[in-house]
């Protein structure tokens, strides 16, 4: 056995060299004390690395710490400990991985120049009584009777019947049905003083306010016995020009509908809109029996034809219920509940991100519903500052979003899909209502002699009157006449002299 020392060869199983006095080592010991083995560190540093998929900082950072302690092990080891790629490889992995959970983390900016409730259409300040008047019918519950307007249960129903049994029928069938209800639509008209003292007093005001704060559980309440007094003055005046008393019919009816003209303008809600939309309706249905009723009075047309003229771009504006909307998800968004349960501190929910996509939905919609023509500016981005301009996401027509921005904000994709307003059936309300006031204008201009155009504002060419179905009709959004979608006016082709033509 030689030395390594000295190079004295020595007796095989001496542990001294005789030369030198040096330990001697076998070969075979040697190769196996210089045979290095793989640090546990190492492969601790690379499980903790895919486990950072899972744990996120929890495993990553001991993951590196471990990494890099095994790095200097296995380099002051003299060639004992290897497994620098697993340690490599734990680094690397959990580095990026935390990189991108760093960056996944990350909410777009807040929107600058937001909307508020300073954007809204308001009534001006002297007018804010009205908003309280109009409180003071609002219903704790959902009675079956209306207490708050004077009716009782049996008035309800009835005005609600008459009113359903009028859509269908013509002028004849109108007359008979009216008739056979008078004593009950009396009685009714006779037990809502509270109610008609509202519109009385309402109409004392210039505006009619809107001040309902926009939010989930906003106190609207109030629509509903607005609503039922919809039916009943439009049963009682009807009534009345039955009777031969039409500048009563047009006096209690333009008072009513003034209220809608006025409140329509600052109404905030989409139910409040809608139900302004609804009465202007109903009041054009209303005035539509009046003209076509042959005891109407020329007088009594022109006090309508001065009413009654062309519903203005704000009394139609949607603006309001738009921002409104948006205002509501916002302070969804930043309530107390909302907050408890989709935990605003986790990722899951970007705020920002999530405001920045729904007031995007929001202002497209305002471009199509306020029919804007100007230049539109970029949308707002989605994503981090970092990286502004990555994907441009948008909601789809089925309220879905790009699968990689659920992804990026799962919660708050969530939110948008369940909050998206159905702009689609608000707009196509607004339309229908302009087309119902181009007939109405049409019939009144007719009763009055005057020559008069059917060119239509949507959904055909020209709008057509059917002397033999005695109806004025727009053929809807299908574009075929005769179909259920047909906005149309009940005529009285003899009183508008249309028989001879």
């Amino acid at each position: 056995m030689d030395c390594s020392k000295c190079g004295t060869q020595n007796p095989d199983g001496a542990q001294l060299c005789s030369a030198c006095g040096s330990i001697l080592t076998s070969s075979e010991g040697a190769k196996r004390v210089s045979k290095p083995r793989t640090s546990r560190l190492a492969i601790a540093s690379f499980v903790l690395s895919i486990c950072t998929l899972l744990l996120f900082f929890i495993a990553a950072v001991p993951s590196i710490v471990l990494g890099i302690v095994s790095l200097i092990l296995i380099s002051k080891s003299g060639g004992k400990l290897k497994g620098k790629p697993f340690a490599v490889a734990g680094i690397t992995i959990s580095v990026l991985l935390m990189s991108a959970f760093y960056l996944w983390c990350l909410d777009a900016p807040s929107i600058p120049d937001d909307y508020t409730i300073a954007d809204l259409r308001s009534a001006p300040p002297d007018c804010n009584p009205s908003y309280q008047l109009l409180m003071s019918v609002s219903e704790q519950e959902y009675p079956p009777d209306a207490p708050k307007i004077g009716l009782t249960t049996h008035d309800v129903n009835i005005i609600a019947q008459v009113n359903e049994a009028m859509k269908e029928r013509d002028h004849s069938e109108i007359s008979l049905l009216l008739k056979a209800n008078e004593d009950n639509i009396n009685r009714a008209w006779n037990n809502s003083e509270k109610g008609r003292d509202l519109i009385r007093r309402l109409n004392t005001f210039p505006e009619i306010a809107d001040l309902t704060e926009p939010a989930l559980d906003a106190e609207i309440r109030f629509m509903r016995n607005i609503r039922l007094l919809v039916f009943l003055y439009k049963s009682y005046v009807c009534l009345q020009a039955q009777r031969g008393h039409s500048q009563t019919a047009v006096n209690e009816l333009t008072e009513l509908d003034s209220v809608f003209r006025k409140l329509s303008v600052n109404a905030r809600s989409t139910t409040t809109k809608l139900v302004c939309i609804g009465g202007l309706a109903n009041n054009i249905n209303t005035a539509n029996i009046i003209v076509n009723t042959p005891q109407t009075c020329t007088h009594s047309l022109q006090l309508l034809a001065h009413h009654f003229k062309p519903l203005t771009k704000q009394q139609l504006s949607l603006r309001n219920s738009v921002i409104s909307e948006y205002l509501t998800f916002k302070q969804t968004l930043d309530t107390d509940s909302c907050k408890y349960y989709c935990l605003p501190r986790t990722p899951c929910l970007k705020r920002n991100s999530t405001l920045r996509l729904y007031k995007n939905y929001c202002d497209n919609w305002l471009d199509v519903i306020e029919e804007s023509h100007e230049a539109k500016g970029a949308e707002l981005s989605v994503w981090p500052s970092t990286c502004p301009n990555w994907i441009v996401v948008s909601i789809d027509s089925q309220v879905n979003v790009p699968w990689i921005y659920t992804a990026y904000n799962p919660i708050g994709s969530i939110l948008v899909r369940l909050m998206i307003p159905v702009f689609e059936t608000v707009y196509e309300m607004q339309i229908k209502l302009k087309v119902q006031d181009d007939l109405f204008q049409i019939v009144l201009n007719k009763r009055l002699g005057k020559k008069v155009s059917l060119k239509a504002r949507a959904y055909s060419e020209e709008y057509t009157i059917d002397v033999e179905a005695k109806k004025i009709f727009s053929p809807g959004p299908d574009g075929e006449p005769n179909t259920k979608d047909d906005i149309k006016l009940p005529i009285n082709p003899e009183v508008l002299g249309l028989v001879q033509e």
